[in-house]
Parts: C-alpha cells; structure tokens; sequence
C-alpha cells in the first residue's frame, strides 16, 4: 500500500466512525434542548448550539469527502462504494423524514406541537438516521474490504 492510499484508509475508518459518534451526540444533545427538558436554556444558547452543530456537520462533510486534501486522496476516498453508501443513506433519510413529519402531524392531534418544534425534530431523526447508516455501511465494508 502506498502512503495515500493508508492515509486514505485512516481517513474512511475515521469517517465511519465519526458518523456515528456525531448522530448519537447531535441526538442526545437535541434531546436535552426541547422545551420540556430537564434544564431550561434561552433561546439564543439554542441558536448558537444549532450554528455549532450546522458548522461540525459541514467540517464533517469537508473533511471526511477528503476536501481539505489532495485529488489522489479525494478519488481514493470517494470511490463507487462510498459514493453507494452516501445515496443509500441519503434515501433512508428521506425515508425518516417523511416518516418523522407524519408521525408530528399524527402527534399534534393530541399535543400541540409547534412548527420550530416539528421542524426540529424531523430534521434532528433525519440527520441522525442518514448519518448513523452511512457509518455502518462504511464501516461493514471497511471491515469486509
């Protein structure tokens, strides 16, 4: 194996990884945000726990897409089964998001929900769910490949 092609190596084990450990973070930490939550927070601590979720995400996607390195790492760590598992995760999360959005209107016919809540907590299910099945597809086929 080359030099690239074990930093590549490292990069997609880290990749799965992190996938995973950022949906069960971002889930545990939405938890604890609604307004029924143990602890009480103001609104603009929510805000900018949400910019520093959004900017994690986006260092996530940069970093693990290999877009802070070269061509060579890029290609070797965006190859055609990456490329599979982002699409099969993306679809489950479209998949969670409708199902997430029907179960909040199911809900709101017996608690009232209010739209940022709803929209919270479809976005929050559908990140998590695309994220933590990108990091087992990733990970099964590292460990298989």
């Amino acid at each position: 194996m080359t030099n690239q092609t074990d930093l590549a190596d490292r990069i997609a084990w880290g990749r799965a990884r992190a996938a995973t450990a950022m949906a069960l973070v971002f889930v545990t930490a939405q938890a604890g945000s609604f307004p029924d939550a143990p602890v009480n927070r103001p609104q603009s601590l929510h805000l900018a726990a949400w910019i520093v979720w959004a900017a994690a995400l986006l260092l996530f996607l940069a970093w693990g897409g290999g877009l802070l390195r070269g061509a060579r790492i890029r290609a070797l760590l965006n190859d055609e089964t990456t490329l599979d598992h982002r699409k099969r995760a993306m679809a489950l999360g479209f998949w969670g998001a409708i199902g997430t959005a029907t179960l909040v209107y199911a809900i709101s016919f017996y608690e009232p929900i209010s739209a940022r809540e709803g929209a919270r907590l479809v976005i929050t299910f559908t990140i998590a769910i695309a994220l933590l099945r990108f990091g087992t597809l990733e990970r099964r086929a590292l460990k298989h490949g």
